[in-house]
């Protein structure tokens, strides 16, 4: 007889690779664009706003958390690959594991570019939450560190009833300079406009880009705002 859970999160989690690796590719849908890469040798697949980044980075050590920046790598030999699951180590050997973001010091990691595109981890929080992922981001960026910085605005929590969203996410990047030593440089804040259809009726499909969030912003560690290239 099957045995029933009355709550879904009290079901245990398998711990095979297989469903280890199906977890993390449900939450990382440029994983398909390091599998489409690695059988193409002559054109390589890259994201619009992850070009965007890369034009935007300094020379130095450019860290991508949480973000399977692995699949630059062909393009942008420089990156350095962190990630939260163990699982990217079984097809990406040169990956850094970082299951804690406090083990980040223990990488002996010195950013002069940090991107986190839309880290699945990093949701579910209030920006007070964001906050405090940043700061942890922060204890391996070197001074003049430029930080790209993205999610999604339906997956952080805030009451879309009272809330002006597009002043409340700005306040909270613009406060970062005061709190964390984090200059707000550039930000695309993307709130779609629905239009009804011939039936005046309109959609009930979530508002942010699924790839690299709706929200962006970029920031400089401790440091002067750069020409932004776009």
């Amino acid at each position: 007889m099957d045995k029933l859970t009355e709550f879904f999160y009290q079901t245990p989690i398998k711990s095979d690779w297989k469903t280890q690796y199906i977890r993390y590719r449900i939450g990382r849908l440029k994983h398909q664009y390091w599998l489409w890469n690695r059988k193409n040798v002559n054109q390589k697949i890259i994201d619009q706003y992850d070009w965007n980044i890369i034009q935007n980075c300094q020379p130095g050590q450019t860290v991508f958390f949480g973000s399977a920046g692995y699949y630059l790598r062909d393009i942008f030999q420089e990156i350095t690959v962190v990630e939260l699951h163990p699982v990217v180590k079984s097809f990406y050997p040169e990956v850094l594991i970082c299951t804690d973001r406090n083990q980040l010091t223990q990488l002996d990691l010195a950013a002069d570019n940090f991107a986190v595109v839309n880290n699945r981890a990093d949701h579910w929080v209030t920006v007070d939450g964001l906050s405090d992922h940043l700061f942890k981001y922060t204890k391996i960026m070197n001074v003049g560190c430029r930080l790209f910085y993205s999610f999604r605005d339906t997956q952080i929590h805030v009451n879309r009833l009272t809330t002006d969203l597009e002043k409340h996410f700005l306040h909270w990047a613009q406060s970062l300079e005061s709190t964390h030593n984090l200059m707000l440089v550039w930000y695309d804040i993307n709130f779609l406009k629905k239009q009804p259809d011939a039936n005046g009726q309109y959609d009930m499909l979530e508002n942010p880009d699924t790839a690299n969030g709706n929200l962006k912003f970029w920031f400089v560690y401790k440091g002067k705002p750069w020409d932004i290239i776009l």
